[in-house]
Formats: C-alpha cells, sequence, structure tokens
C-alpha cells in the first residue's frame, strides 16, 4: 500500500484468542523462568517480594497477549485487576502487620530475662581463654596462610566473615575460601575449593589452612548449579532465607548453617527463625532442623540482625507506639556497635543498652545466645563501648594506636570491656581492660597478663578492690643479674632475683623504674607464675629509687 509515494506496511492480523493466550504463556513461562533461576524467590505468599513478582507476571502476561490479540478483553481486565487486588492486598496486610498496631506483639517477642547480677551471666574468663583475635585480625592473619600454598592466592580469595564458632572446648574463627570470579572456578569446579582458615582467637599463632581431601563444591562464589542458594532453594522452594553461616562440626567438616523465618505477627510482621538448613559443603547433603532438634555443633541458627531488631523493639515499645513519637517515656535502644562473645561453649552477640536521647553511657546490656535465642538485660550503668575505646587509646595517644571493638569480661569478678591497640598497619601492639563502671580506669600492657594486672592496680588505686587477686603472687629480693632486649621499640628487662626461682621478665611500660634499676639493687615484684618459670610482671618497684 502506497500513500502519496510512500509505502505503508499493512497491519498485523490480531490473532485468535486461543493462539494469543498460548503465545502469552509462553513467552510468560521463558520469562519466568529466567528470573526463577537468577533470582532464587521462595514461592511463599507471606513473602511481599514473591508477591509483588506475581504482579509483574500478570501485568506482563496481559500486555503480551493484547500485543498479540489487540483486545482489552476479559483476559487482559482480569490481569489487571488481580495484580492491583494482590498490591492492594499486600498494603493493608502490611499495615496490620505493622509495629504501629501491634507494639505490645513486637515488644513481648523476646523473652528477656533481668539480671541486676553480672556475675550470675559472666563467669570470671581465665586468661588463657580471652579472645585476642578480632574479624580484622583474623583476616590478616588467614591471608598470610593462603600467600604460603604456591598458587592457592591466584585462584581463590578468603570470605572475611570470619564466623566466631565453638569446637569442643576451643572457640575459633572460620572462614572458608572462595572462587575469585567465574573463570578461576570453571578452571577448579572438578576439584573444589581446597579448604578454609581456622583461627584461634585466644592464640594468635595457632592459625591453619585447613586442606580437605574432597574439595567444596557448594558455595557462594560458585556458579550455575553449584551456586549454594541455588543448590538449596531447588530443594526448598517455599522457605524464606535469612542469615547464612560457614560452620564446621566437631570432627572439622565444612557447612553451611542457614536460618528459615517465618512471620509471627499478622501476615507480614514479626519475623523469626523456625528453623535450619545445614548443607554439606562437599557432598551437598542438605537437612532441615527444628530450633530443638539441630545438631549440637550448630552455633548460629539465629539471625543476628533478627535477634537484635527484636532487642530493639523490646526496648522501644516499652510504653506503647504513641510513646515512641512524643513522651519517650522509659525507652532504651542498643548502642552503635555490637560483638561476639562466647559463653559456656555457645556463641552470644551483645552490646550496651542506653537510654533514648543518652550521650555516651549505658544502663546495661543486651545478651542474645546465637542458637537457642535466650535473651538477657544485664543492668550495669557505665560508659558505652565508644568510651571505653576512647579512653583506651587516650592512654598511648602519643603512639596513635586504633583500638578494636571491645569485648565484654568478667574480670575478676568486675565487668571490663577488653580490646586490643593496634598501629597504622593494623598490628597488635597493646592490650587494653577498660572498667565498665568507670572508664577512667584502664589497665594496657604489652601481654594480656600485663594488662590485667595493670588494671587490677587501676581498680585497687581507685577503691574498688581493696588486695590483688590470690592468683597474683609477690617477692622481694637483691637483683643478681639483669639483660635488656627491644622488643618492637620497647625495652624487656630480663631479670634474676635472690632467693626466687625462674626469670622476671619487665617490660619499660611497667614501670620507668626498671631502665634504672643496677646489679644489686633491692626491688619489689608483682607476677602470675606460669609453668615454664619465666614470669611476666605486672607490678615492679625499685626500693633503692624514689621516683
Amino acid at each position: 500500500m502506497t500513500f502519496y509515494g510512500f509505502n505503508i506496511p499493512k497491519a498485523k492480523k490480531a490473532l485468535p484468542k486461543w493462539q494469543a493466550l498460548i503465545r502469552a504463556f509462553l513467552v510468560l513461562a521463558v520469562l519466568a523462568f529466567g528470573i526463577d533461576y537468577v533470582t532464587l524467590p521462595a514461592y511463599n505468599i507471606h513473602d511481599t517480594a514473591f508477591i509483588m513478582l506475581m504482579v509483574f507476571y500478570l501485568f506482563i502476561f496481559g500486555l503480551v497477549y493484547f500485543a498479540f490479540s489487540y483486545q482489552i478483553d476479559f483476559v487482559v481486565k482480569l490481569c489487571i485487576g488481580l495484580g492491583f487486588a494482590l498490591i492492594a492486598f499486600t498494603l493493608v496486610f502490611s499495615l496490620l502487620s505493622s509495629e504501629m498496631l501491634n507494639a505490645g506483639r513486637y515488644r513481648d517477642q523476646i523473652q528477656i530475662t533481668s539480671s541486676s547480677e553480672f556475675n550470675a551471666q559472666f563467669d570470671a574468663i581465665a586468661l588463657e581463654k580471652i579472645p585476642l583475635v578480632d574479624q580484622n585480625t583474623a583476616q590478616q592473619l588467614g591471608d598470610k596462610q593462603i600467600g604460603r600454598v604456591q598458587g592457592l592466592g591466584s585462584q581463590f580469595d578468603i570470605n572475611d566473615e570470619y564466623i566466631l564458632i565453638n569446637q569442643k572446648d576451643n572457640v575459633y574463627r572460620v572462614s572458608s575460601l572462595e572462587y575469585q570470579d567465574s573463570i578461576k572456578w570453571f578452571q577448579n569446579r572438578e576439584k573444589g575449593i581446597p579448604g578454609y582458615v581456622r583461627v584461634n582467637v585466644t592464640d594468635a599463632s595457632d592459625v591453619k589452612l585447613v586442606e580437605l581431601n574432597e574439595g567444596i563444591k557448594y558455595a557462594p562464589s560458585a556458579f550455575l548449579s553449584d551456586d549454594l542458594m541455588r543448590h538449596v532453594r531447588f530443594k526448598y522452594r517455599t522457605e524464606i532465607f535469612d542469615a547464612t553461616s560457614f560452620e564446621i562440626d566437631d570432627e572439622g567438616n565444612p557447612f553451611y548453617v542457614i536460618s528459615v523465618i517465618e512471620p509471627e505477627i499478622g501476615w507480614f510482621g514479626g519475623w523469626d527463625t523456625s528453623s535450619v538448613i545445614t548443607v554439606d559443603t562437599v557432598s551437598g547433603d542438605m537437612n532441615k532442623y527444628s530450633i530443638e532438634d539441630m545438631p549440637a555443633w550448630v552455633d548460629r541458627a539465629q539471625s543476628a540482625r533478627i535477634a537484635w531488631y527484636q532487642i530493639d523493639n523490646w526496648g522501644y515499645y516499652v510504653n506503647g507506639w504513641i510513646n515512641t513519637l512524643f513522651g519517650q517515656k522509659d525507652m532504651i535502644q542498643t548502642t552503635d556497635g555490637f560483638n561476639y562473645v562466647s559463653i559456656d561453649g555457645q556463641t552470644h552477640i551483645f552490646s550496651g543498652l542506653t537510654s533514648v536521647g543518652a550521650d555516651r553511657s549505658i544502663v546495661g546490656f543486651a545478651l542474645i545466645n546465637l542458637r537457642t535465642k535466650e535473651a538477657s538485660y544485664i543492668q550495669i550503668g557505665g560508659a558505652d563501648e565508644l568510651s571505653a575505646m576512647n579512653s583506651a587509646t587516650g592512654q598511648v595517644q602519643h603512639l596513635n594506636y586504633e583500638s578494636t571493638f571491645p569485648v565484654l569480661l568478667n574480670v575478676d569478678g568486675f565487668p571490663t570491656y577488653f580490646m586490643a591497640l593496634k598501629d597504622y598497619e593494623g598490628l597488635v601492639k597493646l592490650y587494653a581492660m577498660v572498667s565498665v563502671q568507670d572508664y577512667a580506669l584502664v589497665g594496657v600492657g604489652a601481654s594480656v597478663e600485663e594488662a590485667r594486672m595493670t588494671y587490677l592496680n587501676q581498680l585497687k588505686d581507685g577503691g574498688q578492690i581493696v588486695d590483688l587477686p590470690i592468683d597474683s603472687f609477690s617477692a622481694e629480693g637483691v637483683v643478681l643479674d639483669i639483660k635488656e632486649v627491644v622488643m618492637d621499640g620497647t625495652s624487656i628487662y630480663y631479670m634474676m632475683i635472690e632467693g626466687q626461682a625462674g626469670l622476671f621478665v619487665v617490660s619499660s611500660k611497667t614501670s620507668v623504674e626498671a631502665s634504672l634499676t643496677k646489679l644489686g639493687d633491692n626491688v619489689s615484684l608483682q607476677y602470675q607464675k606460669r609453668s615454664d618459670l619465666v614470669y611476666d610482671v605486672q607490678g615492679y618497684d625499685n626500693l633503692n629509687l624514689d621516683y
């Protein structure tokens, strides 16, 4: 057909309704298959993302049907109607599930045992059990391990998470190796990922690249059917997943543990962990367990994100939803950070709690067991974590060290923040202990023992304790021999004392009098006994000097 010399294409003939329906179904099926394979949605009507995906499919189907049939008939109207009905359903039931209408239910979602006795929740920790390795330090130690194996670092990276777990009587941070990219996966997929890194948090020298007899096949960094979530999703189509953590069982076999969550308040609100799925990373075997029946080696069944959200709700909605907008009476909230601590062989997450609007102080701590979700509120007034970090770095401000986020410990019956002080390279140089109740009381030392003794002396000087703990020993005598060694810019003095068996090690940071000591001087020492007859001195006084 021509019009004034121009060729006008003929309009395509509309297809019969049944052909338009078939073609629309085929187009939608191809599109849905691709979306499903890539995004891995949960087929669950409590998931708003799934409902919105259904709305998208309805609109696409109606649009494609119209493109083939050229008719706005019952099919198109039905698709549009159902799509808007699902949108309205989501909006209405989201409101009905909201905190505004269910503040009391949200507050009661987590059951908290309130306690004013710190020692009832935290057993006094032995020095050899104090966690020295934080997540960043574990990353540095792990990077060194992978660099020692030729060719490994060019194919694999280490996941930065370094999950805190308990294995028998030890506490580790573990992280799996990961493929660097799709090419590295394709090159190594037959053998799989060779192993994982394990770091003992109480002993920075106990770092190991655990090499497996059979490589890890299913991992987050793998592709196609080897992708961890795709492997799990194709078996568990309706479950809604939340946290995923890498763990090892008591024999050292690697697993991924995935939290499955469900709503407890209304249709879309009050999400909580209902079960866990364990995935053998080598064989791909999967099992779903209730919280009560899961294996004993699982440390992280609960989602830390959801558990902390529930703690905030518990503090926020103490007097209802309206109170959060206006009066804010009795409201408390978590502080800016959190950390993990191992108690009785189980991993807990903790954070300070502060009154809404308060400035750098706490009214207590929230402590949540990530296996059982048992929660405690320990009522202790004091400084928050950031204030403690600033107080610790203030003791060595001339060195420009940075503090790690503190771990909450019971040190000889006193609630104490423990942290490492690092240089600009991220290397641990000192350790610090800061009193929760009085953050001006700080103990800093080149070793944990030295930091603890300095801290206890600060508590004694501050009138909080009368005598040093019974596991601290004292000695007095004449110096028979003394040698100086410089380590990392710090002078260390090795002394032999008349009438005392063993070698006494004194840092110049412990006492400036150590650098002024000569043979024949009479000295007084406070130290802790060790089996190798080498004693770290935490208190030192040269009786011949008045300094």
